[in-house]
């Protein structure tokens, strides 16, 4: 037994007619016939029985259309729940960052994009390059968002793209006594007290011995991006961060470096083995419009 031996036994019922159901559903007679004939032999029933030229439901057929009614009816409903999903899914972008990038970056990335595409559902998470990169190769992420690239060597179907260069700048309290000048030399810094940023992989951390050129005095290491402004706005310490719209200026003095000390480079990356949705296209169109 078939679906489509219970749509044919339908029809046939509806209409009382082979002909007629045959022009309905497009089939010939024979084929029509031989379809319920089939059915009626692993029932081990007759299914219709002769009324002039047209036929009848058989007491056997009227006792099981209800039960093919449901069935038929079971699965229309399961064919729309599939299209219902489909269309959620079609909305869904997922997105995977470094911890640093997550809290800085994506949150203005995505809010922007979600203005014009109210539709859209982002699925974000937040974790290390190596596991980003493995989930955008078996499909798991959309798009992943990373800065370190020397590890795109083993995994040849992910196409990246630069979307971003974020620069460092000095962050201090406001009753800092440097806290009212625009410009710094981190010469300038070898009595502060540094808050350090501790992320849990290489692409999280910010190597001040490297930025600086002298080991500095660090008070505290936590690993929260909010844990570190909050200690700076305390007065616990200064520290180098990223320049984004995150940093509360009311409590804390932003201060460009006058050092070249480079600039964060934000790097999005997707399988281009993978199809993409009409939305997933828009997404990525977006980002690479940004200006670098």
């Amino acid at each position: 037994m078939n679906l489509q031996q219970l749509e044919y036994f339908k029809v046939i019922a509806e209409t009382r007619n082979f002909t007629l159901a045959s022009n309905q559903l497009l089939v010939t007679q024979p084929a029509l016939s031989k379809a319920i004939a089939k059915l009626e032999e692993e029932l081990e029933v007759s299914l219709f029985e002769r009324e002039g030229r047209n036929i009848k439901l058989s007491v056997f057929g009227e006792a099981f259309l209800k039960y093919a009614d449901s069935a038929l009816m079971e699965i229309q409903r399961g064919k729309e729940k599939l299209r219902d999903m489909k269309r959620s899914s079609d909305m869904e972008i997922a997105i995977a960052s470094t911890y640093c990038i997550g809290a800085t970056f994506i949150p203005f990335l995505i809010s922007n994009f979600f203005h014009n595409h109210l539709q859209v559902k982002f699925n974000i998470n937040n974790q290390s390059t190596e596991e980003i990169l493995k989930d955008l190769k078996y499909g798991k992420m959309d798009f992943g968002f990373f800065d370190y690239v020397e590890e795109l060597k083993a995994y040849p179907e992910i196409e990246t793209v630069l979307v971003k260069k974020e620069e460092y700048v000095l962050i201090v309290p406001k009753h800092h006594p440097l806290a009212s000048q625009e410009e710094i030399a981190l010469k300038d810094l070898k009595d502060e007290n540094f808050i350090v940023y501790k992320g849990k992989s290489y692409d999280q951390q910010i190597s001040y011995a490297e930025f600086i050129g002298y080991t500095p005095k660090i008070f505290a290491e936590p690993n929260e991006a909010s844990v570190l402004a909050g200690l700076v706005a305390a007065g616990a310490g200064i520290a180098i961060i990223l320049n984004t719209p995150l940093i509360n200026t009311n409590k804390i003095s932003v201060i460009k470096i006058k050092d070249n000390i480079g600039y964060k480079h934000i790097y999005m990356g997707w399988n281009k083995e993978l199809s993409s949705s009409e939305i997933k296209k828009d997404f990525k169109a977006y980002v690479m419009s940004l200006e670098k």
